[in-house]
């Protein structure tokens, strides 16, 4: 399907949504959408009245969609991938509008847009697949937020927002179980204490056995065993005071990612897709492993069962004091993650790796918000620091002890910005914003090989990058009448800002590890529009974005001397332009229909010719494109509820489902592997009663095939996408 159709096909598809949303049955009933609020401009605000490219997602569209963990929301974001790495399922490759980050389990490892929990920035890649435990809301911003955000927000910022106790109590529990011996288990409640106090506590657990067998010891492989704690302490005594202490824990515990060995008998020395894969023992999900320990040189074990386990602690200090005509906000953080896995790269043994991380971050950030001009002004004053210090500790067997390799790693980051919005007129708003950051790291690697003739060492490094990032914005409230009920034009330019840093991954010799990259930055511009009609029946947000990226950073597989090496690198320029659509209809009373869709457009304007993607054309035939950018992307689907008495009591059917469906794309920067186009058809049935029980039925993968996610022909192994899991799930609210 070539885009100029899919983009008529999106066009139609709205077209129709918006002409049933007006038929004589919709505009009969008085059914309208739900008003979504959200603090994307960290202030609470209508989403319809931010000119920022937002997807946001209460609690009950996080369940409808079966978004359970971070890797889920790829499906209904627009330019949003999370897939998977070949390290282990809570670490996951982001990537947003083209700028990506693949070796995410590396403690030098920088994400293209930052990810937030409760306004504490998370800076540490290991462990952001994010089991969503007691979240209220999630929300996503496209395009560079330095000028409202902490760093790293290159191509945006990704929220999670978890309840925060009041004057209101509540319960949620909910209980589930599923096939493969899936379980999921949560129970959530808050409320006052006193009348200066509230609390909230969280627990959930989740696992499921594994989705298929180790060969060699005839044992499962696969399983997951996670969970998870909240505590929130709330203090609301003084007049114009609040002061909130978070502290939140998860512990994830693997059978790492099973890699499955297959080769690609079509395309041995060309460019492949993951569809022409073809498993070497027989079975899509069977794991072969010969049944003994390997260590690295004896100092990091790595077993032959693979496993992973992944440790993090978030606490909190949040206090505000409201001047009345502004608002003064300190967040003060500390992040802790404790990161191991041991895995096998090959799929039958021959490749192993083992990786103990460690990570401590500090964060300091203070907010000054306020208006005047008669509220005709809105601003933001605020600055941000982050101090991190990280150990990671590398054992290798490439068929037999190879290498260990150990490095200390910090980072201070410093910044200010601020942003304003001025009201011209009624209908007009100008946004200006600037920010500036400094960042100095140093790393200190010792390495040690297990072969001769190539010599040990040890390589010390420290870069300093001073950035200013500039954001211009102008949008225009339009006067609406008839069928139209709101309508927000806008248009920005911004520049975005990722840190340089060091080459983690060192394995047969030093030279990687003797040179650093340095910062990836864009100039993003955009048009948008958001609009509701038909009494609030229809809303359509739409925008095109025009994304110039310089010195963008990738990961390469290249050989260097006959070795296999995995160097970032800063490769060149590229152009990465797109269309994001998000609409929402509620088509007669109890039926609301959405669609999301992405067209996306990358190439490269210039190429170091050292780089991975310069050699494809040599290596395999085929001219350089953008990793992780496919040419389109949909999600289509409906919720339906329909309320009856039962017994004299409240009670609703309800009943969901969405097809997600993505074109084919380039992996990574090497531009060997292609990921083949796939989708994935989800549904859900669910009985309430009284408002407060509820039984639900739920299947993923309703066509359960089986694909291949990602891999690497150099080491052998790949990585299956789930299967088809349903789970049975009995809720409790109060």
């Amino acid at each position: 399907m070539c885009k100029r159709s899919l983009f008529s096909s999106t066009v139609i598809a709205s077209g129709v949504l918006a002409s049933i949303a007006l038929s004589d049955q919709a505009l009969g009933q008085n059914i309208t959408l739900e008003e979504i609020v959200v603090t994307a401009q960290r202030r609470e605000q209508d989403l319809q009245s931010v000119p920022v490219p937002v997807s946001a997602f209460s609690v009950e569209q996080l369940e409808n969609r079966q978004i359970s963990q971070g890797q889920d929301l790829e499906r209904y974001v627009p330019s949003l991938k999370m897939t998977n790495n070949i390290t282990q399922p809570t670490n996951l490759s982001p990537s947003m509008r083209g700028s990506l980050q693949q070796d995410a389990s590396l403690a030098v490892a920088e994400s293209p847009f930052g990810i937030y929990v409760d306004d504490v920035y998370v800076g540490r890649l290991n462990g952001n697949n994010t089991r969503l435990a007691d979240v209220e809301r999630i929300e996503v911003l496209r395009g560079p937020q330095g000028t409202l955000y902490g760093r790293n927000t290159l191509a945006g910022a990704l929220k999670f927002i978890s309840k925060t106790p009041g004057d209101e109590m509540w319960l949620d529990a909910s209980v589930g179980y599923g096939n493969y011996e899936s379980y999921d288990a949560s129970v959530s409640s808050g409320g006052p204490l006193s009348d200066a106090l509230s609390g909230s506590v969280a627990l959930q657990f989740n696992g499921h056995e594994g989705y298929g067998t180790n060969l060699a010891t005839g044992k499962n492989i696969g399983e997951e065993k996670n969970w998870a704690g909240r505590m929130k302490l709330r203090y609301t005594g003084g007049e114009n005071f609040d002061a909130i202490v978070h502290v939140s824990y998860a512990d994830s515990q693997n059978d790492s990612n099973v890699m499955v060995n297959a080769s690609t008998p079509t395309a041995r020395n060309a460019q492949y897709t993951t569809n022409s894969l073809v498993p070497s023992f027989g079975g899509f999900y069977d794991n072969n492993h010969p049944d003994k320990d390997y260590s690295g040189g004896g100092r990091l074990n790595i077993p032959n069962q693979p496993r992973g386990d992944t440790e993090q602690l978030i606490a909190s200090l949040i206090m505000s004091y409201d001047f009345n005509q502004a608002t003064l906000k300190s967040v003060t953080a500390f992040v802790g993650t404790e990161d191991y896995f041991a895995t096998d790269f090959s799929g039958f043994g021959g490749i192993l790796a083992g990786f103990q991380t460690d990570s401590d971050q500090w964060t300091q950030e203070l907010q000054l918000q306020g208006t005047g001009f008669d509220d005709k002004l809105n601003y933001i004053l605020g600055a941000f620091y982050l101090n991190e210090r990280s150990t990671q500790d590398m054992s290798w067997y490439f068929f037999a002890p190879t290498s260990r390799s150990v490095y200390d790693t910090g980072t201070d980051s410093y910044s200010v910005f601020g942003q304003a919005d001025y009201a011209l007129t009624d209908q007009l708003t100008v946004t200006g914003g600037l920010r500036w950051t400094r960042d100095q790291k140093d790393w200190d690697l010792d390495i040690d090989y297990f072969f001769a003739p190539i010599p040990s060492g040890n390589i010390v490094d420290a870069i300093t990058e001073n950035s200013w990032t500039p954001k211009l914005g102008l949008d225009y409230a339009v006067e609406t009448s008839g069928n139209i009920d709101s309508m927000l034009l806008y248009t920005s330019a911004a520049k975005g800002f990722k840190a340089g840093g060091f080459n983690g991954i060192n394995i047969f010799n030093t030279q990687v590890a003797e040179s650093n990259y340095s910062a990836e930055t864009n100039w993003t511009y955009e048009v948008g529009v958001k609009t509701e009609m038909f009494g609030n029946r229809f809303r359509l947000n739409a925008n095109y974005f025009h994304n110039r990226i310089s010195d963008m950073t990738l990961n390469a597989q290249v050989l260097v001397d006959g070795n296999l090496t995995f160097p970032v690198q800063n490769a060149g320029s590229a152009t990465i332009q797109g269309i994001e659509i998000e609409a929402n209809a509620v088509l007669f009373e109890g039926f609301t229909a959405f669609t999301t869709v992405t067209l996306l457009d990358g190439e490269f304007r210039d190429l170091d010719p050292t780089s991975a993607p310069a050699n494809s054309l040599t290596a395999f035939g085929v001219n350089a494109q953008t990793p992780q950018t496919a040419d389109y992307a949909f999600a289509v689907g409906f919720d339906y509820t329909h309320d009856f008495d039962l017994g004299g009591n409240a009670a609703a059917f309800k009943l969901g489902a969405d097809i997600y469906y993505t074109d084919d794309f380039i992996t990574s920067a090497t531009n060997e592997v292609v990921s083949s186009a796939y989708d994935r058809i989800n549904a859900y049935a669910e009985l309430e009663y009284n408002e407060q029980w509820a039984a639900r039925f739920s299947v993923t993968n309703l066509e359960d095939d089986e694909l291949f996610a990602t891999g690497s022909r150099g080491l052998g192994g790949f990585i299956a996408r789930p299967p088809q899991t349903y789970k049975f799930t009995l809720k409790y609210a109060m």
